[in-house]
C-alpha cells in the first residue's frame, strides 16, 4: 500500500473542505495514528487547522497513561495543540447504560466540549471497514433500526444540538491496510490490550463471531455486510425524510392511515428532538395507544394524540416505595392492603380442591414474609424460567407503565427472595412440588 497517504487524503478531502479546523480523536492506537499522521501532513496543503484530543478512559491503568504520553510527543513533534481529558467514571452512567456505552458518552462529550472550546467544526475519528462489520453484527444484537443498521456514515450530523460534523474517513481501508501503512512508514503506535478482553461485546464479536462466520460461512463477510448496510441506509433515508416532511405538513394523511415505519420514524424524530433516547418498546407503546400515558421517569410521562403529535404531561412522583409489612401466616384468613393493592392469605395443611387464587410452598417462604413495592435491583424468576431475571426488565417485557410497576406489590420470601410479584405469572421459588407439606393460599384485588 505505498499509496497509502494519498488515497487517505483524498478520502478525507472528500468530506471536509479546505481551510476546514478539524478535531482528530486520537487514541495513541495504529489506526488513529495513522489518521494523524497523514493528515497532519496533508495540513498544509489543504490549509487545515488540526488540534488533537485525546481521552483517557483509565482502564488500562500505566498503560493508559503511556497512552497519552506517546500522543502528547507526536502533538510536540508536529507543534500540533494538544488536549486531553481523564474519566471520571459515573457509576450510575455504567449501571445503566454498561461500561463500553458509559466510556463512550464521555468520550464523545470531552470531544465536543474541545471542538467548542478550539473552534473545530469538524471532528474525525479512526473507524474503519473492519469496524462497520463489527457494528452491524452488534447493532443487530441490539435490536437496531434500519438506520443503525446501515452503519456507520462516512460524514454526519454529531447530535441535533450542534453543527459539529463527524468524519470518518477511513471507512475504505482495512485494518491490515492500516497496519501496513504504520509499519512501512514507521509510524509509532501502541497495541490496546483491552480489545482482546472476552468480557467487551465488540471484542467477542471481533475476536470470534466474525472470524468464525468468515471461516464456517463467507471468507469475505465484510463485504456482504457491507452491501446489506448500504441498501438498508438508503431505505432507512427514504423513509425518514418522508417522516421528516409530514411532520412539517400532516394536513394530508392522517397518523394511523400512515405506513408503520412511517409512523415510526415521525415519533422515533420527535423523541430525538426533545433530547430523550428513543427505544423500540417505546415507540411501539405510543405508536399504538393514543392519548395513553406513557412513563419515562420520576413525574415525565408521554403521550400521543390522534394526529401524531407527542406531548410532555408532569405525573405523580413516581419515585421508589419504602412501605412494606411483615406478615405472619396462620391457619385463618388474614388481609393485607399494601398501597392500592389488597391481599388474603391464609396457610392450609392440603392442597385445596378449588381455590380462585395463587398457591405456593409455605415452607419455602418462611414462617415470615414481607410484602412491599418494587425496588432497583430486585430479581424474579417466572415460573417454567431457568433463571431469575431484573424484574425492571420483566415488567419492560410485560409493557408495564413506570407508573403501574412503582405501585406493584411485591411477596418477598423471610429469605430475601421475591416470590410473587402482582400482575406478573406465578414464581418458580415458592411453587408447589409433590414433597410439599404445608400450602400459603393467597388471593390479591385492586381496592
Amino acid at each position: 500500500m505505498a499509496d497509502w497517504l494519498d488515497q487517505i487524503q483524498a478520502e478525507t478531502a472528500k468530506l471536509i473542505a479546505p481551510r476546514s479546523a478539524i478535531l482528530i480523536a486520537v487514541s495513541g492506537g495504529v489506526d488513529s495514528m495513522v489518521l494523524a499522521t497523514a493528515l497532519q501532513r496533508a495540513a498544509k496543503a489543504n490549509h487545515w487547522r488540526l488540534v488533537i484530543g485525546h481521552f483517557n478512559h483509565r482502564l488500562r491503568g500505566r498503560a493508559s497513561t503511556a497512552d497519552a504520553r506517546l500522543v502528547k510527543r507526536f502533538c510536540a513533534k508536529n507543534h500540533l495543540p494538544f488536549h486531553s481529558a481523564k474519566w471520571e467514571q459515573d457509576p450510575a452512567a455504567i449501571k445503566e447504560h454498561g461500561l463500553e456505552m458509559a466510556a463512550r458518552e464521555a468520550r464523545y462529550d470531552f470531544l465536543k466540549s474541545i471542538a467548542r472550546k478550539t473552534r473545530c467544526r469538524f471532528i474525525t475519528t479512526a473507524h474503519h471497514a473492519d469496524d462497520q462489520a463489527e457494528t452491524f453484527l452488534w447493532r443487530l444484537m441490539r435490536g437496531s433500526g434500519g438506520r443503525g443498521l446501515g452503519g456507520i456514515q462516512p460524514l454526519s450530523n454529531l447530535d441535533t444540538k450542534s453543527n459539529l460534523k463527524l468524519a470518518r474517513p477511513l471507512l475504505h481501508f482495512s485494518k491490515t491496510d492500516l497496519l501496513s501503512a504504520a509499519k512501512s512508514t514507521g509510524i509509532r503506535f501502541r497495541e490496546d490490550a483491552s480489545n482482546s478482553d472476552p468480557k467487551h461485546l465488540r471484542n467477542k464479536i471481533r475476536n470470534q463471531l466474525l472470524p468464525y462466520l468468515k471461516r464456517h460461512f463467507h471468507p469475505e463477510i465484510e463485504h456482504t455486510i457491507h452491501q446489506s448496510q448500504t441498501l438498508v441506509a438508503a431505505d432507512a433515508d427514504f423513509v425518514a425524510k418522508y417522516a421528516l416532511d409530514w411532520l412539517k405538513d400532516s394536513s394530508g394523511t392522517p397518523f394511523d392511515k400512515l405506513h408503520i415505519a412511517i409512523q415510526r420514524w415521525a415519533l422515533w424524530q420527535q423523541l430525538v428532538e426533545q433530547g430523550i433516547m428513543p427505544q423500540f418498546f417505546m415507540v411501539e407503546e405510543l405508536r399504538t395507544h393514543v392519548d395513553h400515558p406513557f412513563s419515562i421517569g420520576p413525574n415525565k410521562q408521554l403521550q400521543r394524540d390522534a394526529h401524531g403529535r407527542i406531548h410532555f404531561l408532569s405525573s405523580d412522583d413516581l419515585s421508589h416505595s419504602q412501605n412494606e409489612a411483615d406478615i405472619s401466616p396462620k391457619y385463618s384468613w388474614s388481609q393485607q392492603t399494601q398501597g392500592s393493592t389488597r391481599i388474603e392469605y391464609r396457610l392450609a395443611a392440603r392442597y385445596p380442591n378449588t381455590f380462585s387464587g395463587e398457591i405456593f410452598d409455605a415452607d419455602v417462604i418462611g414462617s415470615m414474609l414481607t410484602i412491599r413495592h418494587w425496588r432497583e435491583g430486585d430479581r424474579f424468576q417466572p415460573i417454567g424460567r431457568t433463571s431469575a431475571s431484573k424484574l425492571k426488565k420483566l415488567f419492560i417485557n410485560a409493557k408495564i407503565s413506570n407508573s403501574d410497576k412503582r405501585s406493584a406489590a411485591l411477596g418477598v420470601t423471610m429469605g430475601g427472595d421475591v416470590f410473587w410479584v402482582e400482575g406478573l405469572r406465578m414464581g418458580e421459588l415458592a411453587k408447589v412440588r409433590h414433597d410439599t407439606q404445608r400450602f400459603l393460599l393467597w388471593k390479591w384485588s385492586k381496592i
